[in-house]
């Protein structure tokens, strides 16, 4: 059974999804619930330097409204998950949190990406299990 359960937050529909199994999931085994949100994208990583604070700033601001936005949908299920605002690659910062807080379930959502996307970061539910030391779900 899950002592601690991560999950990995950024704004798209299937991370929700994956949000809302993690919710029930620490609902019914009484597991502390984490939240992930990593500041990073293919654009920052492309930006000229002297571009790359105002693109990091935007995207820090809406990981942390997603972030809010999860925060009120646990709210509503009487949770209170501890949320972790990140900066760098979702993958690198989800594995070091999870080792950080001994997570013992890790829980990402699946979204299909173009291919300029899957060539520059890769499948980030994909390198997830590849690389986490404990029970991994992906939900689609």
């Amino acid at each position: 059974m899950a002592r601690c359960i991560l999950t990995g937050v950024d704004g798209s529909a299937q991370a929700e999804k994956a949000f809302r199994f993690a919710l029930d999931l620490a609902r019914w085994s009484g597991a502390e619930l984490h939240l992930c949100a990593a500041v990073y994208s293919a654009e920052i990583e492309l930006a000229e330097p002297s571009d790359r604070e105002a693109l990091t700033d935007g995207v820090r601001r809406r990981m942390q409204a997603h972030l809010e936005h999860m925060l009120d949908l646990a709210g509503t299920a009487n949770l209170t998950p501890t949320p972790h605002l990140l900066e760098g690659h979702p993958v690198e910062e989800l594995l070091d949190l999870a080792g950080r807080i001994k997570a013992d379930h890790i829980v990402v959502g699946h979204r299909s990406k173009g291919m300029f996307e899957r060539l520059l970061m890769g499948s980030v539910a994909k390198r997830v299990v590849d690389f986490a030391r404990c029970t991994v779900t992906v939900v689609r």
